[in-house]
């Protein structure tokens, strides 16, 4: 059961607890012309970047509750887990924050936490609520997308091939012959495209190392693109896991200058294998 009412230009979705065990969630949508921020009573105002202003009512289970009633161990042990999954996706987005502007969306966060905390729960060693991310269920990372609404796959039809030496620490990335007018997706206004090819250690550390990234030149999308080879050095420890990310880019070329599609919402990149020791 949901009540609504009008009070001037703002809508709001009034809700409240039923009998028989009915649940209805609160939420109300600000539309008027004065937008608040902060909180009036039992009212809290907020801009959400999707969704826009909202209005929520002050509600729910006490802290000091949840934290003591054996009721809520499950709930307890999930928010231990979640709250350290939440940790390490931080540490990630930390290690790869200078690949990351270009090319994760506004959903990244929410979905690397969510990985990684699937990634904890394949923990079979420790007890629920303890449970941690373990190195060797790290294959779960491959191919995780940065932005949800692209990928290499859609960007360029041909396969790019991956290889890492942990002797010598020599990583490669393969791009294949193309031709851009039939093999990639010509955007508007893009007159050229780059690769970028990382490598990085697997690190669950307060300062994760920084990746080893090089990138391609600037390949017009016009005329075929012979076999490139990327390459890129990362020695690390015989225990430590790599993984490896490649993403692709378009710019358009002025008087020499190459810029960003602006507001470009195809920009990829992906974690394309992970490999373990």
């Amino acid at each position: 059961m949901v009540i609504s009412s009008h009070f001037g230009q703002c809508f709001f979705l009034v809700s409240t607890s039923l009998p028989y065990h009915q649940k209805i969630n609160i939420m109300a949508k600000q539309e008027s012309l004065i937008k608040f921020r902060g909180k009036v009573g039992d009212l809290s105002f907020s801009k959400h970047r999707n969704r826009g202003y909202e209005v929520r009512m002050k509600g729910g289970v006490d802290k000091a509750r949840i934290q003591s009633d054996p009721n809520f161990q499950r709930t307890r042990e999930n928010m231990a887990e979640f709250g350290s999954a939440a940790g390490n996706a931080k540490l990630l987005r930390l290690q790869l924050n200078n690949l990351l502007r270009a090319f994760s969306d506004n959903t990244m966060r929410n979905r690397l936490t969510s990985l990684i905390h699937r990634i904890q729960k394949a923990d079979q060693s420790n007890a629920r609520g303890e449970r941690i991310f373990l190195e060797e269920n790290s294959t779960l990372l491959k191919g995780f997308e940065f932005n949800r609404g692209s990928s290499l796959k859609m960007l360029l039809q041909g396969k790019l091939e991956t290889n890492y030496d942990r002797a010598t620490g020599e990583a490669s990335l393969i791009i294949p012959a193309f031709n851009p007018q039939n093999d990639v997706m010509l955007l508007p206004g893009a007159t050229h495209m780059l690769f970028n090819f990382a490598v990085a250690e697997l690190s669950m550390q307060d300062v994760p190392p920084r990746p080893v990234a090089v990138k391609s030149g600037y390949i017009p999308l016009i005329g075929l693109h012979a076999v490139e080879t990327l390459q890129a050095t990362m020695r690390v420890d015989v225990n430590k896991v790599v993984y490896i990310i490649v993403g692709i880019s378009m710019y358009q070329e002025v008087n020499g200058e190459y810029y960003p599609l602006k507001n470009n919402p195809y920009n990829a990149m992906t974690i394309v294998e992970v490999d373990l020791p």
